[in-house]
């Protein structure tokens, strides 16, 4: 493997990988790199992917948002690049979601946004608000919460 000419984010970035047993997801390598612009990791890893210096080992859902696209996963050295994922149906996001929720907070939320309620609010803590969801966005409530 020919590293002589590559930038210091690109050694460190095929040292990262190379260390990695699963590889690593773009926003894996930005924070190890400590690299805050986006365009910059994604020049670097077209660069790579270009010279054969990487390759992409899988796919992987990462965001706990619901329509959230597959992430490609980086692995070092020359290999065959896994087959892009179909994306997911309406039927298969919901039912994700409702998997990562809980099937039982669920129903009660689906129960008070049907009877028109704005938010639901359960030992006193607000777990679903019109707008919001279940705060997964705002932060507001963890899965493990909604699991127990």
């Amino acid at each position: 493997m020919n590293t002589a000419r590559l930038g210091p984010n690109q050694r460190m970035a095929l040292k990262l990988l190379a260390a990695s047993a699963e590889g690593m997801t773009r926003a894996e390598l930005q924070a190890s790199l400590h690299i805050t612009d986006l365009r910059s990791v994604q020049a670097m890893l077209k660069s790579l992917l270009g010279r054969g210096l990487i390759h992409i080992s899988a796919w992987r859902y990462e965001s706990a948002g619901a329509s959230c696209p597959a992430c490609r996963v980086f692995a070092a050295g020359k290999g065959e690049d896994a087959k892009k994922p179909e994306p997911m149906g309406a039927i298969q996001r919901k039912h994700r979601y409702v998997e990562k929720v809980g099937r039982e907070l669920f129903r009660q939320a689906d129960a008070a946004r049907s009877r028109g309620a704005s938010r639901l609010v359960i030992d006193g803590e607000v777990v679903w608000q019109r707008g919001d969801g279940f705060g997964l966005r705002s932060g507001g409530i963890k899965p493990a919460r909604l699991a127990a």
